[in-house]
């Protein structure tokens, strides 16, 4: 592959982190991990045209940085969100086990879900 033919990779390769941004703000796990599948096969095509940063033109270390860059925020965007899923499971558990008080005084977990949680009204 020629050398144009890694911008081309490249621009192609942000335009794919954009969309898988898109379909994870969407919710649409199908069409991310298709997405997902599109970005490896790109990168798997452009590694073996780069040996080191030093033979990129300016254009293409510039393109670099940007998928770089936004690669990055989609791995902070989707952190943040797995964090968010832990905090509601969490939440969830807590309410289908709700703390009581033994005769003692003690806490007890209980392991019984609510009413409503568990289906049973």
């Amino acid at each position: 592959m020629a050398n144009g033919s890694l911008q081309v990779s490249l621009r192609k390769l942000h335009e794919v982190i954009l969309e898988e941004r898109l379909a994870a703000r969407e919710l649409a796990v199908d069409k991310m991990l298709h997405i997902t599948e599109e970005k490896e096969g790109l990168l798997k095509e452009m590694l073996p045209l780069v040996e080191s940063a030093e033979d990129l033109t300016p254009e293409e270390r510039e393109l670099a940085e940007t998928v770089h860059t936004e690669n990055l925020r989609n791995a902070y965007f989707f952190w943040s969100a797995l964090n968010w899923v832990r905090e509601s499971m969490g939440f969830i558990r807590d309410q289908m086990y709700p703390e009581a008080y033994a005769e003692s005084g003690s806490v007890v977990t209980g392991r019984y879900s609510g009413a409503l949680l568990s289906g049973r009204v």
